[in-house]
C-alpha cells in the first residue's frame, strides 16, 4: 500500500502547489493588492476550523481509502470547474477565487487527517516517524518543484494552463490511488463521542501533548503566515525580479526537505517533544534574520526558516502520532492539525502590520514573537517535568 499511497500523494501535493502559487499569482495580478492574497489563504484555511472535527470522526468511522479518492475527486471537480471559468471569461470576479480556496480548503480540511490517521498502517516495515517523515519528504519536494513549474507554465502559456495541470495531477493521483485498501480500525465498545470530546479528555489527561498543541496554536499564527508575506517582502527590497520569490519559495523547499531527511536520524537521540521546542525557537530566530542585506544572506535565512520550520512541525506529528490510541487517532489528530487554521489568522494581522511599518520589521516582529512563545513553553515543560527537558 506504501507505494500507492506515496505515489498518490506525490501528484496530489504536485497539482496543490502547482495550483496554490497560480492561484496567488492570478488573485494579485486582477487588482494588485496584498490583501487579496490574505484573503485567499484565509479562506484556504478557515475549513479547517470549520470541518477538521467531523473530518476525524469520519476517518475513525469509515474506511479511509474511500474518504481519500472521494476527496481527491472533489478537488477535481472544483478544479476543473474554476478552469473552465476562467478560459471562458478572462479575467474572472476574485469573489470567484475566493469561493474557490473555500471550497478547495474543505477538501484539504477533510483529506489531511485522514491521511495522516493511516501513516502508521501503511507497512510493518514503516516506523511512525519514518511514515510521516517521508510524507512530509514528498510534500516538500512538491513544494520545491511545484511553483518552479507553475510559473514555467503561467509565462509560457498563460494562467489557464497551470491550472489544467493542477487538474491533470488530480487525475493521475486518483488513478493511482485506486488500489489503496485499507481495514476499517476497530472501535471500542463504548459509547460513541465526537472528535472535540475525544480530544478534551486526551489533553486533560496528558500535559505534555497540551502544552505542546498550545504552542503550536500560538506559532501557527506568529510564524507560519511567512510564505503569505514572502511575495510581498521580495517586491518591496527587490523589484523588478520576480525570479526572486520563486527562487526563495524552492529554497525555504530545500531546508523543508533537508528536515525530513535528518528528522529520523535526529529522534534516534532527541526526545520529540524537546526537539520540537528546539526547532520552534530556531525558527523564530532564523524569521528574525530575514532582512534584507543582500540575496545570498536573504535566501540563506529563508533555508534555515524552512527547515526548523519543518522538523517544528514534522515532530509534532510524530509526538502525537506515537501518543494517540489507534482508534481514536483520526478523532485527535484532527483537533492536533487544527493549528493549522492559525495561519491565515496570523496572515492578516501580519499583512496589517505592514501597512504600517516596513515588511522587515514585520518579519523581525513575526520571528521575535514564536521565539517568546517557544522559549516560554519550553521552560514550561522543564518545570513539569521536574526541572530536565527529557
Amino acid at each position: 500500500m506504501a507505494k500507492w499511497f506515496y505515489s498518490g500523494a506525490f501528484l496530489l501535493f504536485l497539482g496543490n502547489w502547482i495550483g496554490q502559487i497560480a492561484l496567488n499569482w492570478y488573485a494579485y495580478q486582477l487588482n494588485h493588492r496584498a490583501f487579496d492574497l490574505a484573503w485567499i489563504n484565509f479562506f484556504r484555511l478557515v475549513p479547517i476550523f470549520l470541518l477538521s472535527m467531523w473530518a476525524g470522526a469520519i476517518a475513525d468511522r469509515f474506511r479511509r481509502c474511500t474518504l481519500i479518492k472521494l476527496s481527491i475527486s472533489c478537488s477535481l471537480v472544483i478544479t476543473a470547474t474554476l478552469t473552465c471559468a476562467i478560459i471562458i471569461m478572462g479575467d474572472i470576479p476574485v469573489y470567484y477565487l475566493y469561493l474557490y480556496a473555500f471550497l478547495r480548503g474543505c477538501m484539504s480540511a477533510i483529506e489531511t487527517p485522514v491521511r495522516q490517521a493511516v501513516l502508521p498502517d501503511l507497512s510493518d516495515n514503516l516506523s511512525i516517524s519514518k511514515a510521516v517523515s517521508y510524507q512530509s519528504f514528498i510534500l516538500n519536494t512538491c513544494r520545491s518543484i511545484g511553483p518552479a513549474i507553475s510559473g514555467f507554465l503561467i509565462a509560457s502559456s498563460g494562467i489557464q494552463s497551470a491550472f489544467i495541470v493542477q487538474a491533470v495531477c488530480y487525475v493521475l493521483s486518483l488513478i493511482v490511488s485506486m488500489p489503496l485498501r485499507f481495514e476499517l480500525t476497530e472501535q471500542p465498545n463504548c459509547k460513541k463521542s465526537g472528535a472535540f470530546a475525544v480530544a478534551w479528555q486526551y489533553f486533560k489527561i496528558h500535559t505534555q501533548g497540551r502544552h505542546i498543541f498550545m504552542t503550536a496554536l500560538f506559532i501557527m499564527a506568529t510564524g507560519y503566515c511567512y510564505a503569505t508575506l514572502l511575495p510581498i517582502l521580495t517586491d518591496t527590497h527587490y523589484p523588478n525580479n520576480a525570479k526572486l520569490f520563486g527562487v526563495a519559495m524552492a529554497v525555504s523547499a530545500a531546508g523543508g526537505i533537508i528536515a525530513t531527511l535528518i528528522i529520523p536520524k535526529m529522534l534516534q537521540y532527541i526526545p520529540s517533544q524537546r526537539l520540537y521546542y528546539i526547532s520552534s525557537i530556531l525558527f523564530g530566530l532564523s524569521l528574525m534574520c530575514i532582512y534584507p542585506f543582500g540575496i545570498v544572506r536573504l535566501l540563506l535565512m529563508i533555508f534555515f526558516v524552512g527547515l526548523f520550520g519543518q522538523i517544528a512541525r514534522t515532530t509534532n506529528r510524530i509526538y502525537f502520532q506515537n501518543d494517540v490510541d489507534p482508534a481514536h487517532r483520526g478523532k485527535i489528530l484532527s483537533v492536533v492539525m487544527m493549528d493549522r487554521g492559525m495561519i491565515p489568522l496570523g496572515a492578516l494581522l501580519m499583512s496589517m502590520l505592514s501597512e504600517y511599518v516596513d515588511i522587515a520589521m514585520t518579519f523581525m516582529t513575526m520571528g521575535m514573537a514564536t521565539l517568546l512563545i517557544a522559549m516560554s513553553s519550553y521552560i514550561v515543560m522543564i518545570k513539569t517535568n521536574g526541572g530536565t527537558s527529557q
